[in-house]
């Protein structure tokens, strides 16, 4: 209800302000285009019929977005959840979203770069540089870009090398201690062949105060892109990109907050007793430690967890940690495109990719000054893949067909420190590797001037082998706990493997397709409906195994979305503005859903369905104003969820009933160049970040806002900004871990507080 108050208050706000605008104007003013490949072709991104969000790397300046992180400030539908200093990143596109952290896995956003999958959650969060734009698909796009694009998709593209000399250097300096530079040089290098390159580093002292040991959410990041462009006519070029991205930094902290599992009838006075992770009364929390863990819990009545730590009150990123972590991380990759246009209507494309992935991170993750738990992760894998395009073109026709194959292989270590200073740790290995193939053809008709149809059709077939050893580790004797002097003997019945070696493989076809009706009555107006059909394969627990019975979590199943959408593109009021609108629903099969159940972490299926809506208004109204407003609405819901003996529905995780984001910017001259000011914002409603509907692990609405103001030269050679983040300092959190059944707490994972800096920069050539 709340949901369609609010979209038919805004659908009022918006033509409202159109009309008192554009009343008053009575000169033209155009809009800049943005041209995507969403279809693996160069477009108008108002040409297009699937709901986008785009900018150009300048917007991209201009907001202040400087990583993948910080995308959702103004894309509607996205939610981008940073599980610790970039160590595993996920992005939710309308409810779609798989939000295991565990290094094994694969989400069903997929995120590109030049045309390139990523397939490392723990490689997601990379530095914005020297980029032309990005683009943010919402609903299925598996058709052409296969496996994991079932909500939507992330597309990173760079600039590009230029026959012209030209180059930029930037500087930047803000609060927490940060340095961030960034430059770009780019030429010919002879007759028939350009090169670029590209390079930023960033260092930070980290936003999170530690009061017991250095600062951490630190940044330390070196990252680069060397690119050759061989054009030898007109008909063929020849691209090779290699690119780096080298991490050194602290690890997570968490804020935490007292809060009880209601595990039994009786267990806590005044509660039921339904399994549900809730916040109580101080009475209760002392209730649950001493019914929970036994004597002599609660070690300090009335604290904030179990083992007696009182966390003062003086703000999320103020913390105590015994223990700081480490983020080390170093990616590489190498591609080569091939681009040759047989005919006018016949051109052929090759992309072949190699990455090359390794990360040592460790966190302190109960997040007080005791040694209680640690939480460790190795990582070494490598990616394949090869792509080869085919495109074709007649008066009425436009195809494309092809066929893809990628090779992942991951050697995983998970460590799990329990007392870490004197008891336990879990280990498990994890030997991952998946091959996948797939053939895909699309094609646009033209079946009037008007009225075009576009149909689609991909199988992709997966096979995934696991082996999985979870072991058990004395760290010390077990008697200061009342146990055994062998703690893993005393757990697992004299036997250090937990559950035993666990080795398995997974073999699925399935198809992804589209087919779509676009009517254009005019150049200024796109109308299309669409059937969209999209699929993610199915995998393993394997983060899980060492308290769970392997033989009923191990394995979840692969999920498929079937998503009916409509949408228009209208370009208002001649060339002054831009409306671009859609509705959608989403029936989901087996969605694969998730449950952080303590340090053990849960994927598992159950139907779903969403239905939404998003808005995006831009606007020129007169001179030197802009204007962008983004709404989305929708109701995701998981169907059937069973959960202590019951079924029930329960909201999706991070899909918020609401977001509303907007950014006015005012430019006029002054000192002989262009002065700007500018202020946005982004509002997102009260959303589950579980599975499971526990009443404590949600996180209310927010509203975060941001303000700019810049100077250019008239020559555009110079550009100065002053920018102020999250200016009113609005505390909020990116995802919520519980481990109440461990320490009595909720350990909350903070985003950055109001921070303010400058950038200068300097542009030649071109």
């Amino acid at each position: 209800m709340k949901a369609k108050t609010f979209g038919g208050l805004m659908k009022f706000l918006f033509g409202t302000v159109l009309l008192s605008l554009f009343a008053t104007v009575s000169y033209s003013q155009v809009l800049e285009e943005i041209t995507v490949t969403a279809q693996k072709r160069e477009q108008d991104i108002s040409d297009v019929g699937i709901s986008i969000t785009a900018y150009s790397g300048q917007q991209l300046r201009q907001l202040g977005i400087t990583s993948t992180l910080q995308l959702d400030d103004m894309v509607p539908g996205l939610m981008v959840t940073d599980f610790g200093s970039g160590t595993t990143t996920q992005f939710t596109i309308r409810g779609s979203a798989q939000l295991d952290f565990a290094d094994h896995q694969e989400p069903p956003v997929a995120v590109y770069s030049d045309g390139v999958y990523n397939s490392y959650m723990g490689g997601v969060a990379f530095s914005f540089f020297d980029i032309d734009r990005i683009e943010v698909l919402r609903g299925p796009q598996g058709t052409l870009f296969g496996r994991n694009a079932t909500g939507g998709l992330v597309h990173v593209i760079s600039n590009k090398p230029t026959r012209e000399n030209e180059g930029f250097l930037e500087l930047t300096g803000g609060e927490f201690g940060q340095i961030r530079g960034e430059g770009a040089i780019s030429g010919p290098l002879g007759d028939s062949m350009s090169g670029r390159l590209s390079m930023a580093y960033e260092n930070t002292d980290g936003y999170q105060e530690n009061r017991t040991g250095p600062d951490v959410n630190d940044v330390d990041n070196f990252s680069g892109r060397v690119q050759l462009l061989f054009e030898p006519s007109d008909d063929l070029s020849v691209h090779i990109t290699g690119n780096w991205g080298i991490d050194d930094a602290y690890g997570q902290g968490y804020s935490i907050r007292s809060a009880l599992n209601d595990f039994a009838p009786g267990a806590i006075p005044g509660l039921v007793g339904d399994g549900l992770t809730k916040f109580g009364t101080t009475a209760q929390q002392d209730a649950f430690c001493a019914a929970w863990l036994g004597p002599p819990f609660p070690l300090a009545p009335g604290a904030t967890d179990c083992f007696g730590h009182t966390e003062p009150d003086d703000g999320d990123n103020k913390i105590a940690l015994n223990d700081p972590g480490f983020f080390k991380r170093d990616h590489y990759g190498i591609t080569g495109k091939i681009e040759w246009t047989v005919s006018d209507g016949l051109r052929i494309v090759s992309i072949t990719n190699w990455q090359d992935f390794e990360k040592q991170y460790l966190e302190d993750v109960d997040g007080t000054p005791a040694p209680l738990f640690t939480y460790e992760q190795g990582v070494d894998s490598n990616q394949f893949s090869q792509e080869l395009q085919i495109h074709g073109e007649t008066e009425r026709l436009k195809w494309v067909a092809g066929a893809y194959y990628l090779n992942i292989d991951n050697d995983i270590l998970a460590i799990t420190g329990v007392m870490n200073c004197c008891l336990v740790d879990f280990d498990n290995t994890i030997d991952l590797e998946t091959e996948s193939y797939a053939g895909f053809l699309q094609a646009e008709f033209a079946l009037t001037d008007q009225f075009t149809f576009i149909g689609g059709f991909r199988w992709t077939e997966d096979q995934k082998d696991i082996a999985a050893i979870p072991l058990c580790f004395n760290a010390g004797p077990g008697e200061a706990f009342g146990l055994p002097a062998d703690p893993c003997d005393f757990f697992f019945g004299g036997t250090a493997q937990v559950s035993g070696p666990l080795a398995d493989s997974r073999s699925e076809g399935e198809w992804s397709g589209v087919f779509e009706l676009d009517w254009t009555p005019s150049d200024d107006l796109l109308v299309y409906a669409k059937y969209s059909r999209g699929n993610k394969a199915g995998g393993f627990n394997a983060g899980a195994t060492f308290l769970f019975d392997a033989a009923t979590v191990f394995e979840f199943g692969g999920e498929v979305l079937k998503s009916y959408e409509g949408g228009v593109k209208a370009t208002l009021f001649n060339g002054r503005a831009r409306l671009n609108a859609s509705v959608f629903h989403y029936d989901y099969q087996d969605f694969q859903n998730f449950s952080a159940q303590g340090i053990n972490l849960i994927v598992f299926n159950t139907d779903a369905e969403n239905t939404g809506a998003e808005i995006e208004l831009i606007a020129n109204p007169f001179e030197g104003l802009e204007l962008l407003l983004g709404l989305s609405l929708q109701d995701a819901k998981q169907k059937d969820v069973m959960f202590a003996g019951a079924t029930r529905d329960m909201p999706m995780p991070n899909a918020p009933d609401v977001t509303f984001n907007g950014l006015g910017r005012y430019a006029w001259p002054m000192l002989g160049g262009s002065m700007a000011a500018q202020v946005d914002f982004n509002y997102v409603d009260r959303r589950a970040l579980n599975g499971i509907d526990h009443p404590a692990l949600f996180d209310g609405s927010y509203v975060v806002a941001n303000a700019r103001l810049d100077y250019t030269t008239s020559d555009g050679r110079w550009e100065l900004g002053l920018w102020l983040r999250n200016f009113t300092n609005e505390d909020y959190v990116a995802t919520v871990f519980d481990l109440s059944t461990f320490t009595g707490i909720l350990i909350d994972v903070p985003n950055p507080p109001r921070w303010f800096g400058g950038t200068i920069r300097y542009n030649w050539g071109g």
